[in-house]
């Protein structure tokens, strides 16, 4: 599949805004913390609120919210490692935030399933892991005993 995408400011896709204690935010928003900022990006599945201690990132039309998700967190750590003072970061900053974006909705779906195999695929791995340390305290449990 020979995909296309090409390099698009945030606020060509969203509305950005500082969160506003008790406002409704649309299904898929993505939110980013100011303060004591780390690479994190959130999304909300469900239409809700978000903590006003974020920047909220609103789909201005009707899109793909997984993969906006996608493109947000992918760009969102060479912008913060760029934009970053100490350990906040500016809101007017978020004006320069650009992602990569493919205006395919197949693709962007094709870019949503891969990643969900991925994830799941890191997931297992992790369970798999977590299962491996459990039975190694077991059998030192028992060894001592």
């Amino acid at each position: 599949m020979q995909m296309y995408c090409k390099e698009v400011q945030i606020t060509e896709l969203c509305n950005i805004e500082r969160a506003e204690a008790g406002k409704i935010y649309k299904a898929g928003t993505c939110y980013i913390k100011l303060s004591a900022v780390d690479e994190f990006v959130g999304q909300i599945k469900e239409a809700g609120v978000i903590d006003n201690r974020y920047a909220v990132m609103e789909p201005i039309t009707e899109m793909n919210t997984d993969y906006m998700y996608i493109a947000i967190a992918r760009s969102f750590p060479k912008f913060l490692r760029r934009y970053r003072t100490t350990i906040n970061l500016q809101f007017q900053a978020l004006k320069n935030f650009t992602v990569i974006w493919h205006e395919d909705e197949k693709e962007q779906q094709y870019v949503v399933e891969t990643m969900k195999k991925i994830q799941k695929e890191i997931d297992l791995v992790e369970r798999q892991i977590e299962d491996e340390k459990e039975l190694k305290r077991w059998y030192l449990r028992k060894m001592m005993t």
